[in-house]
């Protein structure tokens, strides 16, 4: 244990400030961080090596003994503990720039590195062919953009906190893209990556992901989350080529407070956050909640995974947060638009299964109530009346319960010495036209490595049929190729 008295301000024998109140205070403060320096220096100082699977995390950790450290590092007080120094000029330029009691770069933190990990990658979206003014939600219609830049850091604070940050540049096509879809009633590629759910945003760089991690899996199966994350609310991949039907309905970032465990392979949650919109004639954000249960067996010869999650208001959900507003515009139905009439709970249900090189994985969500016609009517823009910019909405209409399904197979295989994927899908959807989703997906997608490991190429064909013209829909039947080239590091 580290005395406290003992950690003391180096200073020069003859300084005529060895009197000073301030400087007194001073050696307290340069005291107490250099007490939980060395702390943290000689028990939190681990390497961490994480490689990642489908459906598998690993974890090997090595600890960092005293000769890691440099003696350079320490200087000697008497003969207690070595002592890291932390001048007066550092603390001072700290105080004037008003960050004192922030995380600091630190000198008395050596291979600060072993508890760091970056990683990171670029998703290129290389080409789009076909019909490429479908609008449908989740559909990116650039020619070429950078559907995710991101890079990836994680913290290993010490065996009870963790830490994880995503900062992200993605622009796909979102409402107000010149030369796209600029008006309202327009669909995007995602209202969660671009933060654009009121439709008056651009493409930028955001912090996409930030939160805590407060528990220790090797000795309690309970964790605490906070911060801002995508709830564990139904299975999707984070920037697809084209977003499922399920995800536009499910995909849910938010800043959350989070409680969970994991045991046995099983593992749950419960999780509270705020919605993206006020409730109408509300002048603060309704506080929602949702919780999930599942269960996994890992294993690469026969593994899988079933779950269930429910979430109090699906309009939380920011696909469905963005179109619920865009409705609210384009038919005038609120005195205040972006904001909504009434709650609608919902559920999502996933499986997936391996067997060698063979996976198979279905999705399902419903909402468990009918939205407020004035939120989203069952056939959306078709019952609207008269033209759909100033148009009301029908007497009779009647509000949306939507659903939305997705079967998904693919097989991994070697062949010319690249690993290669196929995979072929089927999603459906009903009362969703308000979605700006079509009613059945056919897709056929390939993907392989280039260049050797982290680098791929991949070519995706999804065949949409609208809804009706009747049911809010176009009617047409339409086609889109995409082309993704991909690298990762890390």
């Amino acid at each position: 244990m580290v005395n406290i008295h003992e950690l003391i301000l180096e200073t020069r024998p003859d300084s005529t400030y060895q009197g000073d109140f301030t400087i007194m205070k001073l050696r307290i403060v340069v005291a107490s961080l250099v007490a939980l320096a060395i702390v943290g220096t000689s028990s939190s100082a681990f390497a961490t090596t994480t490689k990642k699977h489908h459906k598998k995390h690993h974890q090997m950790t090595e600890t960092a003994t005293q000769k890691d450290v440099a003696p350079t590092d320490y200087k000697d007080y008497k003969d207690a503990v070595p002592v890291c120094t932390i001048t007066q000029t550092s603390m001072i330029m700290d105080e004037t720039t008003q960050n004192i009691g922030r995380s600091l770069p630190n000198p008395c933190n050596p291979r600060w590195y072993d508890r760091i990990q970056v990683s990171g990658g670029l998703n290129i979206d290389v080409g789009k062919f076909g019909n490429r003014n479908a609008n449908l939600q989740g559909e990116n219609y650039q020619r070429l953009s950078l559907n995710d830049a991101y890079v990836n850091i994680s913290a290993l604070v010490n065996d009870w906190a963790k830490a994880f940050a995503s900062i992200s540049y993605s622009d796909p096509t979102i409402n107000n893209n010149p030369g796209v879809f600029k008006n309202f009633g327009a669909a995007e590629y995602s209202a969660a990556y671009s933060n654009n759910i009121n439709g008056t945003q651009t493409n930028n760089v955001e912090l996409e992901q930030a939160y805590a991690t407060l528990g220790n899996l090797d000795t309690s199966p309970f964790y605490l989350q906070i911060g801002k994350q995508f709830q564990d609310y139904g299975r999707y991949e984070i920037h697809p080529i084209t977003e499922s039907l399920t995800q536009v309905m499910t995909q849910t970032l938010a800043t959350s407070l989070k409680l969970g465990f994991i045991a046995n392979g099983f593992h749950g949650s419960i999780f509270g956050f705020d919605d993206p919109i006020n409730k109408n004639s509300s002048s603060t954000k309704p506080t929602n909640y949702g919780a999930s249960l599942g269960y996994d067996q890992i294993n690469d010869q026969l593994g899988y995974d079933l779950g269930a999650s429910y979430l109090y208001n699906m309009i939380a959900a920011n696909d469905v947060a963005y179109n619920v507003v865009n409705f609210n515009t384009l038919g005038g139905t609120l005195s205040d638009t972006g904001s909504y009439h009434s709650r609608v709970g919902a559920y999502a249900l996933y499986a997936d299964v391996n067997s060698g090189p063979f996976t198979i994985g279905g999705r399902y969500t419903q909402a468990l109530q009918r939205f407020n016609p004035n939120d989203m009517p069952k056939n959306g823009v078709a019952d609207l009346t008269g033209d759909i910019i100033t148009g009301a909405l029908l007497a009779d209409a009647s509000g949306a319960k939507p659903w939305a399904a997705g079967l998904q197979a693919g097989y991994g295989f070697d062949a010319w010495g690249k690993d290669q994927h196929l995979y072929v899908g089927y999603q459906t959807s009903r009362e969703a036209a308000g979605m700006d989703l079509p009613k059945n997906r056919y897709l056929v997608g390939y993907a392989i490595s280039v260049f050797g490991k982290n680098t791929s190429l991949g070519i995706e064909w999804d065949h949409d049929n609208a809804y009706s013209t009747d049911n809010g829909g176009s009617g047409n039947n339409t086609n889109l190729v995409s082309l993704r080239s991909s690298v990762a590091f890390g």
